[in-house]
Formats: structure tokens, C-alpha cells, sequence
């Protein structure tokens, strides 16, 4: 009789084990998905309001000199909205696929024009170079 308890009442603590791992790692990965999306509405903000140096923030460091001096180049440039039109999450929420639209005008012209650039974003944990988030690890396209 003491040896069923003994069974049963490790059965439930094996049980109660593996349902709290899964809820931690689902606890995680929302953590994960939320983070990245914060990231990426960091990115659009700046963008929206010419921070550059913020949005150029946000990209592996090799490609954040191209970006900079892309933008450093467009004093005149007004940026009206900045939004994400696509949106593909893959490997547990570590990465992530994006295309971003971009409606501006530049100086003198009024005409209002439409940028689409893709954008991917990787997860990185904390190192010597990088602090940990999500940053933008494709090169930043040739402005039109």
C-alpha cells in the first residue's frame, strides 16, 4: 500500500515537473516574441522620426556604417509613416522576416514616394561585442 502512494505520488511530481518546464519554456518564448516586437517598433519609430542613430542602433554593426552615411546623405528627406507590411516568425521566435514600407518625400520635390526594403532579424544573446535583442542582420538596401 505505501509502496502504490510512494508510486503514485512520483508519478504526479514527474507529471507536475514536465507541465512546469513546458510553462516555462512557452513563458519564455512569449518573452522572446515580445521582445522582438518591441525591437521592431523601436526600429519604425526611429525611422518615423529621423533618428537615425537610434534605428542604425537596432543593426549587426557591420552593416550599421552603410546605413548611417545612406541617411546622413538625406538632410532633406520627410518621412510621413513607417510600417510593417510583412511579418514571418520561425525558429521559436530567434528569428524573424520583415518587410517594412516606408511613404517620404525629399526635397524640393512634394512628391510623395514609397520605399519597401526587407529586413531580417536574429536573436543574440548577450557577448563581449553584442548586448542581447534582436538586431537587423541584413544590409540596409540602396536608397532610390
Amino acid at each position: 500500500m505505501i509502496f502504490n502512494f510512494c508510486k503514485r505520488l512520483c508519478c504526479f511530481v514527474l507529471v507536475l515537473m514536465l507541465v512546469s518546464c513546458a510553462a516555462h519554456h512557452k513563458f519564455e518564448l512569449q518573452q522572446t516574441a515580445k521582445l522582438g516586437e518591441m525591437s521592431r517598433d523601436d526600429f519604425m519609430n526611429a525611422m518615423r522620426w529621423k533618428q537615425f542613430d537610434v534605428a542604425g542602433s537596432l543593426m549587426v554593426p557591420e552593416h550599421r556604417k552603410h546605413f548611417m552615411k545612406t541617411f546622413a546623405a538625406l538632410k532633406d528627406i520627410h518621412i510621413i509613416d513607417v510600417k510593417l507590411t510583412y511579418l514571418l516568425s520561425s525558429e521559436e521566435n530567434k528569428r524573424f522576416e520583415t518587410t517594412v514600407e516606408m511613404d517620404y518625400y525629399l526635397l524640393p520635390s512634394v512628391t510623395i514616394k514609397t520605399f519597401n526594403f526587407d529586413q531580417t532579424w536574429l536573436y543574440f544573446d548577450e557577448d563581449d561585442s553584442t548586448p542581447e535583442g534582436f538586431f537587423i542582420s541584413t544590409p540596409f538596401p540602396d536608397f532610390p
